[in-house]
């Protein structure tokens, strides 16, 4: 068993990463605590196999959502003492805790809040092209009926000269008729695709950010009962 002491230095305050450390360490079996220092860097003390620690660290050097770790040092190494019974964070002043837990819950929400807002921007620029989209189909519907009358001026003047040509202008005004309806509609489908994506992405941040809260919630009573136990 090896006991070492860690320094992690980045963007690791304010982040939730402390949790995200005890998270990993009590997956591992690695003992002992994890704790900020006025630096701004975090410090971690704990006991495991050498094996063990090193896979620790390994698994807790991240650069994942806000959470950027910059460097990893190993300031000691000695043999275990056998003092800790499990991985815990280590508070500092109540002040600075609420401080530390608003800032992260801020930091998580703004992002959030600016995610929501790109998605109501493109929910907003869909709109747009979906009146774009009406103003082309009343125009091509226009176009069509204008078309139509002159297909049948020419039809009747057709008439006049024989049935094949009548015939072949009946032909060409179906095809043209069809690969308009199915320009629409390929439209139209994209535009309902975008609507139901954007939806179900709006579903999965909301999900995830009530997946948040209910962790912190879960891992501080569990705290609380370990430690008055």
């Amino acid at each position: 068993m090896i006991r070492a002491r860690f320094i992690v230095d980045g963007d690791v305050q304010k982040v939730g990463y402390r949790d995200f450390v005890q998270k990993v360490a009590r997956k591992l079996g690695v003992k002992g605590y994890v704790e900020n220092l006025p630096n701004g860097s975090v410090q971690i003390v704990c006991e495991a196999e050498e094996p063990v620690l090193k896979s620790f660290v390994e698994n807790i050097n991240v650069r994942e959502g806000f959470i950027k770790v910059e460097r990893i040092s190993i300031i000691e190494k000695s043999e275990a003492k056998g003092e800790f019974e499990f991985f815990e964070i280590k508070y500092g002043r109540i002040e600075d805790e609420l401080g530390e837990r608003l800032g992260t819950a801020v930091t998580y929400a703004s992002a959030m809040y600016d995610g929501m807002r790109e998605m109501h921007n493109d929910i907003k620029g869909m709109r747009e092209e979906m009146k774009e989209m009406h103003s082309d189909v009343s125009g091509t519907v226009k176009s069509m009926h204008m078309d139509l009358k002159e297909t049948i001026v020419n039809m009747h003047n057709d008439l006049k000269n024989g049935i094949a040509g009548v015939q072949s202008e009946i032909s060409g005004m179906r095809r043209e008729i069809n690969d308009r309806f199915e320009e629409m509609a390929k439209r139209y489908d994209t535009i309902s695709a975008e609507l139901v994506r954007t939806r179900e992405e709006l579903t999965k941040a909301v999900n995830a950010l009530l997946k948040l809260i209910e962790e912190f919630i879960r891992e501080r009573q569990e705290d609380r009962e370990r430690r008055g136990k």
